[in-house]
């Protein structure tokens, strides 16, 4: 305390935001993963229901199949555990509710199926086993788990379970299942099966008839599918159906936007014979009228012309009918679609014209296209006033998420304007999008906001599925990679990252501690390593080859400190087997942190492998006796190792003897193996051989080996002479009197 005054206290990070339920069932799968005590029962009993409570109270909120995957984790979970009683300590309306939730809107978006369909037929076979099940219950666990079945791509087990119970009693399905099946074949493109599906149900006296022919026609719309969408309006119409007006709006909807106008232009005139005799279908019908208008590339002032005609035709008719901001809306939706925006500002301009003023539907128009044409500030504009409007849904949620990204990407970013976007949406408790959590967070990771960041991730990422959870992990991985980012600023995100997703991979981990290698901060390099070693998963354990590229960096790094550490773990780490590799990047990593003794002994570990040496060892273990106290000794017998098996000599492991004997200052052999190469190898001496020489010699005989070079090899000597050069450096990292030729000697373990 400072003149009466504490100091504040410290910022705590929020605590991650876990949906009711789902913090107890992310705990079972981890425990069950790691053969550790799950949960209690009762808390998972608890979990269970009040989970599928939420979601069912928050239709609009998607479920995310992992979500679904848990469920069915602590559903077997409790079945397995149950009492000698059989209590499963969920009801029989519990499990309704749940198999009522996978048929709900929330689940229909997920991507992924295989865990609804598991779940589905589980809680399927469980209730059937309750005695005090009740026929209503029995039923609609029944038609749940055929809608199930159809919507997750498997129609034929849907349609094998609808006809089996059909023959045993039509009266416990609805027949809306019959066109949930036809649905589900439309869903895997089955057309043939679509058929078949047909004429199944006319044996069972249930008729395809107009309605069931309107799912299966706007099922096409809705997916955008222009070619079934063509087929399946005609094959109703040869069946000698009678489209629904709705359907016939929505069928020259696709056409209108896809360009088919030749093709829909008998179904628009079908729909001007019958042109309706009430305001409200008027304003549908002149919707399209005027929409393929301008399809055809009918200007503004021809629409404003058509638009007076078809007021003044109305009233001939006794109808007071006048356009409306929908109307205007239609214009500009088909404007927006075209990435027109000029002429969706002339659309506005019109409505204006006509006494019309922007509603909320057109303030979300003019976010998507302002936002598409790259115009933020309009589009910032539009929001503004769009706050000013009641809005039924969260319809703006997606086009607010869009220009907070938008803005994120902007040069200058406008900082207050993208939080003020992100606080309104926060005083709303709306969820953000995957991409712009990403996007906002590389905003606080590059402001050095690092409460921020790890609220912003505890707030959102444990909602999104496993992909959208690695795109944003991969994306904030990216920065890191940034060179032009301070290292200090890197180690922070990295750090964050690592808490948040904990699911990172191997390969990832291993980026990153490389990164740092890079950036010359081995210690970080090797923290990175230490949070790999540690992890409980065991898909996320350092295999040989992250323990390679760990001593590799070290070795660059010549950090001795880091090295024993490493060794340490390695050596603590009963999951790795040593071979020849792992050997080597041991020597390279002792010899380059000034311990060559160290090196050899792990050359001896190799010899008396099974594997044996590579050709990588041979030369790292000659590099070795240059730096070793009586070197010379070591480095023969490994030459005579080489006469006596036969061994090809390449002219990396030749001029790597040369370098060893240079190191000990034996000059004359030196020059004798140069000048013996052809014979003693095949070899030529090269700017290998002379650079390795001169390199390795102590600083005192460098002159002498220069004059010998400069006599006996001119040509080549006047090549090594033309490479970069620096200080010479000891093992130990000082810096001696020679000059070391930059000849590229780096070995590949």
């Amino acid at each position: 305390m400072l003149f009466g005054f504490s100091r504040q206290p410290a910022r705590k990070p929020k605590p991650p935001d876990f949906d009711p339920g789902l913090k107890d069932m992310l705990q079972l799968g981890q425990a069950l993963a790691k053969h550790e005590r799950p949960p209690p029962r009762s808390a998972l009993v608890h979990a269970f229901t009040s989970f599928v409570l939420d979601k069912q109270e928050n239709e609009r909120v998607a479920v995310e199949d992992s979500q679904i995957g848990l469920l069915l984790t602590t559903f077997r979970y409790l079945q397995d555990t149950q009492d000698e009683e059989g209590a499963l300590g969920l009801s029989v309306g519990d499990m309704v509710n749940t198999m009522s939730l996978l048929t709900g809107p929330g689940v229909r978006r997920a991507i992924e199926t295989t865990n609804t369909v598991s779940l589905a037929r589980s809680l399927f076979d469980e209730v059937n086993r309750k005695e005090e099940l009740t026929a209503e219950d029995r039923h609609q666990g029944l038609n749940t788990l055929i809608e199930v079945l159809a919507s997750k791509k498997k129609p034929m087990e849907a349609r094998d379970l609808l006809e089996e119970h059909w023959k045993l009693d039509s009266s416990s399905i609805d027949r809306k299942q019959w066109v949930n099946v036809v649905l589900g074949f439309a869903r895997v493109d089955e057309q043939e099966q679509m058929i078949r599906t047909i004429e199944t149900m006319e044996e069972y006296d249930v008729s395809f008839d107009n309605q069931a022919h309107q799912y299966v026609v706007e099922f096409y719309v809705s997916n955008k599918n222009v070619e079934l969408t063509k087929k399946w309006y005609e094959y109703g119409v040869a069946r000698g159906l009678r489209p629904s007006q709705r359907t016939l709006r929505r069928v020259l909807g696709v056409c209108i936007y896809n360009n088919e106008l030749e093709w829909g232009e008998p179904l628009l005139r079908s729909l001007v014979d019958g042109e309706p005799s009430n305001p409200k279908d008027s304003k549908a019908y002149w919707r399209l009228i005027l929409q393929w208008a301008a399809a055809k590339g009918k200007s503004v002032e021809e629409l404003d012309r058509l638009l007076n005609v078809m007021v003044q035709k109305t009233r001939e008719q006794g109808m007071d009918v006048q356009p409306d901001m929908g109307l205007i809306n239609s214009l500009i939706a088909f404007a927006t679609f075209k990435n027109d925006s000029y002429t969706a500002e002339r659309y506005l301009t019109l409505g204006r014209k006509w006494g019309l003023e922007p509603d909320s539907k057109t303030f979300l128009l003019q976010l998507d296209y302002r936002i598409s044409s790259g115009d933020l500030d309009g589009a910032k504009a539009a929001y503004d006033e769009l706050k000013g409007c009641e809005l039924e849904t969260d319809a703006d949620l997606r086009f607010i998420n869009r220009l907070i990204v938008a803005l994120c990407h902007q040069k200058p970013i406008k900082y207050n304007s993208i939080m003020e976007l992100v606080d309104d949406l926060s005083e709303r408790k709306a969820r953000l999008n995957p991409e712009t959590v990403s996007a906002l967070a590389l905003i606080h990771l590059q402001r050095g906001e690092l409460h921020d960041l790890i609220d912003l991730l505890n707030t959102h990422v444990y909602r999104f599925e496993a992909n959208k959870r690695l795109s944003i992990c991969n994306d904030l991985i990216q920065f890191c990679f940034d060179r032009s980012i301070l290292t200090a600023k890197v180690w922070d995100g990295y750090n964050i990252v690592r808490q948040t997703f904990r699911e990172m991979d191997l390969e990832t981990r291993t980026k990153m501690m490389f990164e740092f290698f890079e950036r010359g901060r081995s210690d970080m390099a090797t923290h990175v390593f230490g949070h790999i070693r540690h992890l409980d998963s065991p898909e996320i354990k350092p295999t040989v080859e992250t323990y390679v590229l760990v001593f590799e960096g070290i070795a660059k790094a010549a950090d001795a400190e880091s090295l024993a550490l490493v060794h340490n773990m390695l050596k603590l780490d009963a999951t790795v087997e040593p071979d020849t590799k792992l050997y080597n990047s041991l020597m390279l990593a002792y010899l380059g942190c000034g311990d060559p003794r160290q090196a050899l002994l792990f050359w001896d570990d190799i010899i008396h492998s099974r594997e044996g040496p590579t050709y990588s060892s041979i030369q790292i273990a000659l590099r070795a006796c240059e730096e070793a106290p009586f070197g010379e000794r070591q480095a023969r017998d490994i030459w005579s190792r080489l006469k006596r098996f036969d061994i090809r000599v390449t002219k990396e492991i030749y001029a790597a003897y040369i370098g060893a004997l240079a190191g000990q200052a034996l000059f004359d052999e030196c020059t004798e193996l140069i000048n013996n190469a052809k014979m003693e190898a095949g070899l030529t001496p090269d700017v290998l051989m002379l650079g390795t020489f001169h390199n390795a010699l102590p600083s005192a005989k460098q002159e002498a080996m220069k004059t010998w070079a400069v006599e006996t090899y001119p040509t080549v000597w006047a090549d090594v002479q033309k490479l970069s050069k620096r200080k010479k450096m000891s093992s130990s990292g000082g810096f001696l009197n020679g000059i070391h030729y930059n000849i590229g000697t780096d070995i590949v373990v």
